[in-house]
């Protein structure tokens, strides 16, 4: 089996995304610790490993396809010094998953590969939900939404 090297990008493009999520995320929960803010921490490690499992998904489908070891590159995000900007940075990262998988969600129907589709439009489907809870963490700290 084999897929198009466009969705075959997106794939690994959403990887290289995944795992940078993964440590943004890890950072951003020690960072937590640091301020004290222990619950916080928790469910910023929660997060990371939601984008861990995404990761695996991915990676599981580039196997599928044949491309025989997928490497990924984490690319270093912001991780920030208070808990305004721990979930604005977030907020930064999940918008930018949430607009990476919706062109690739297109691309995949453009080229009737439903399969792929499935994968990219369920996984933005848990972007989203990451992206609203910040979205509502940040409301209750009176944060404005800049992106």
């Amino acid at each position: 089996m084999s897929g198009h090297p466009r969705i075959v990008a997106y794939l690994q493009r959403a990887l290289n995304h995944e795992f940078s999520a993964v440590q943004q995320f890890t950072l951003q929960a020690v960072q937590a610790e640091r301020l004290g803010l222990g619950a916080f921490a928790g469910e910023l490690r929660a997060g990371a490993l939601d984008e861990l499992r995404h990761a695996e998904a991915f990676c599981r489908r580039l196997h599928e396809l044949g491309v025989g070891s997928p490497s990924a590159q984490a690319v270093g995000r912001p991780v920030g010094r208070t808990q305004v900007e721990l979930l604005h940075f977030g907020l930064l990262t999940e918008a930018e998953a949430m607009r990476i998988y919706a062109e690739a969600l297109r691309c995949c129907e453009r080229m009737a590969d439903a399969e792929n589709a499935r994968l990219f439009a369920r996984i933005h489907a848990d972007e989203v939900q990451h992206y609203q809870e910040l979205e509502r963490r940040l409301r209750e700290h009176g944060a404005e939404m800049t992106h």
